[in-house]
């Protein structure tokens, strides 16, 4: 953190919910946990984020609103019968078009609800500079005298741990872009915010599980951020000096409570069909929108122990358009379905029977539930002795459950407004970025190299010729292996490296990634280029073998950085490695 920052205001851009936080520099000394966070009105409905969604001008690059006031202006435009919404962008839960894209590209497109595309990092970058103008106007308000400047600004932007490289990239371009100086700008990965700040909840701000003595040191145990779009899972020791350390490498999936929305999507449409669904929510966007709203508050109350009907508003709108469609009466149409008498059309009330509500959420929770399971095979996370859920969708009770029955030897931890712990986390973290000792990589990092050709190792179509010696090109130099502890912000141990011939004035260092242990060339299955650095030898006058160029590596918050010397000389070359091409 710059000596000039009075304040650190984090950004927790999610799936289906997004907002900012921030506390003081002197308030975080006294009170670490003293974190302020705007109320975002949605109706009768105010809470401490907002949907992220954003409506953005026909004109294609100016933002217009964001969150609730997106949804109600966008359903004012689609009201109207001349389709004048259509000229609009709007995009909702967009955030997941980054999840899982390693060779991810910053020019990517993406498409709105009418599949009208923008270039992706205006969308995100005019997001993160409205929620960054909404943090500094709101906060100066507050202030009796002056304001706060930007460069008194620590910014912090999370992101899910198992994100790749690029995708992390990707978004601190953004938030550049956005307005936010690089300089003042951290990554924080969710889990660990999560974990951060949980550690210094006392007891009575859990809803079950224990507090402070869960995470004293050599405690060892699972944080599970459980979010709208992923489910992002990472183990954490912690330290004697109170650091974490992370054990076992990030992991995770699609499983968020978004799921439970798609399958409740699908539910309807197997009432209605494909088609009259389509043209619902083509042609009457206010009442789609509002019977999710609807859907989204009646989910939060599912819960394993009910044995009662869950009802839900069915729009008129959806009626008349099957009744248009088919001829028939939707309610009678319904009775014929493979539910039966397990869901009831009764006028505009549909009644839902429990165990088939239950049923929407069985794909998210399996899925997890399988993947713990997986992950508790490794001896590493065997000594697990509790599992910390954070996130939004950690509050639904059937996830609660699905754990807890599944694992019933392990200590469940929920920390109150669970979905608010990674964005106060990460104001925590932009305080004291250094909470986090160690990484576990995701990926196996190395450069490119030559040696010389082995017969009996090397491919026949690797063999190249140099100044009259015979090199077998593409070699993967292995640096760190996936899997591998790493220490932040602690150089590898340099490799040296000669020039191929005698000529050569300059070493090219072409930096790789892996999704396997030991690749042999970097042209293998599952390699990918991330960078290049060119170091220059000034002096080709000495013999090639004294030219050698030493390369090293180090892992930072989110980013490698490689260093490059001239052994000779001590010539220095570094570069961060651009994960985007």
């Amino acid at each position: 953190m710059a000596s000039t920052t009075l304040l650190v205001a984090a950004i927790d851009f999610g799936t289906t919910y997004s907002g900012w936080a921030f506390s003081f520099k002197h308030e975080y000394e006294t009170d670490p946990t003293k974190i302020g966070a705007r109320q975002w009105q949605g109706g009768q409905l105010i809470s401490m984020k907002a949907p992220t969604t954003v409506l953005i001008k026909p004109d294609a690059k100016t933002f217009d609103s964001f969150g609730y006031e997106a949804e109600r202006k966008y359903t004012d435009l689609a009201s109207n019968d001349n389709y004048e919404h259509k000229r609009w962008y709007y995009f909702r839960r967009f955030k997941m078009m980054l999840h899982g894209k390693m060779g991810l590209d910053r020019n990517i497109n993406l498409e709105d609800e009418t599949q009208k595309a923008l270039p992706a990092k205006t969308v995100f970058s005019l997001v993160i500079r409205y929620l960054k103008e909404d943090m500094m106007k709101n906060t100066n308000n507050q202030l009796s005298s002056g304001n706060i400047t930007e460069d008194e600004i620590t910014w912090v932007l999370t992101v899910p741990a198992i994100w790749t490289d690029a995708a992390k990239q990707f978004m601190r371009e953004a938030a550049v872009e956005a307005g936010i100086k690089n300089e003042n700008l951290k990554i924080a990965l969710e889990p660990e915010t999560a974990s951060i700040y949980c550690r210094l909840l006392p007891i009575e701000k859990m809803i079950e599980g224990g507090g402070m003595a869960s995470f004293k040191p050599g405690s060892v145990y699972m944080v599970m951020d459980a979010g709208g779009g992923t489910i992002d899972i990472t183990v954490h020791e912690v330290l004697s000096d109170g650091k974490l350390k992370e054990l076992h490498k990030a992991s995770g999936g699609a499983w968020g409570g978004n799921q439970v929305d798609e399958a409740y999507r699908q539910f309807l449409i197997s009432l209605v069909g494909n088609r009259v669904f389509r043209r619902f929510q083509d042609e009457k966007k206010e009442d789609y929108l509002d019977m999710f709203r609807d859907f989204e508050i009646k989910k939060r109350d599912i819960a394993p122990d009910i044995n009662y009907k869950v009802t839900i508003r069915l729009p008129s709108s959806l009626k008349e358009i099957f009744e248009d469609e088919s001829g028939e009466d939707l309610g009678k149409a319904i009775a014929q379905k493979k539910y039966g008498n397990e869901v009831v059309l009764a006028g505009d009330k549909l009644r839902i029977n429990n165990a088939v509500m239950k049923s929407l959420f069985s794909n998210a929770t399996e899925s997890t539930v399988t993947h713990v399971k997986d992950l508790m095979k490794d001896k590493i996370v065997r000594n697990v002795s509790s599992i910390l859920m954070v996130g939004g969708f950690s509050e639904s009770k059937m996830l609660q459950h699905a754990i807890r029955a599944s694992f019933p030897n392990v200590k469940v931890i929920i920390p109150h407004e669970a979905g608010l712990v990674v964005l106060k986390g990460a104001v925590i973290f932009g305080h004291s970025p250094s909470s986090v000792s160690h990484r576990v990589c995701k990926y196996t990092y190395g450069i490119s190299t030559t040696s010389t050709f082995d017969n009996k190792k090397h491919d026949i179509k690797k063999r190249i010729h140099r100044d009259e010696t015979t090199l077998c090109s593409d070699l993967f130099a292995k640096y760190v292996e996936i899997g591998e502890s790493v220490a932040l912000n602690v150089a590898t141990k340099a490799e040296s490296f000669i020039p191929t011939t005698e000529s050569q004035s300059s070493v090219g260092v072409e930096i790789y990634a892996s999704t396997h242990k030991s690749p042999m060339y970097v042209t293998d299955d599952g390699c990918l280029k991330l960078g290049y650095v060119s170091v220059n030898i000034l002096d080709t006058s000495v013999p090639r073998d004294e030219r050698c160029v030493l390369v090293s590596m180090t892992f930072g918050g989110t980013e490698i950085e490689v260093t490059a010397t001239e052994e000779r000389t001590g010539t220095i070359t570094k570069a961060t490695v651009n994960f985007l091409g």
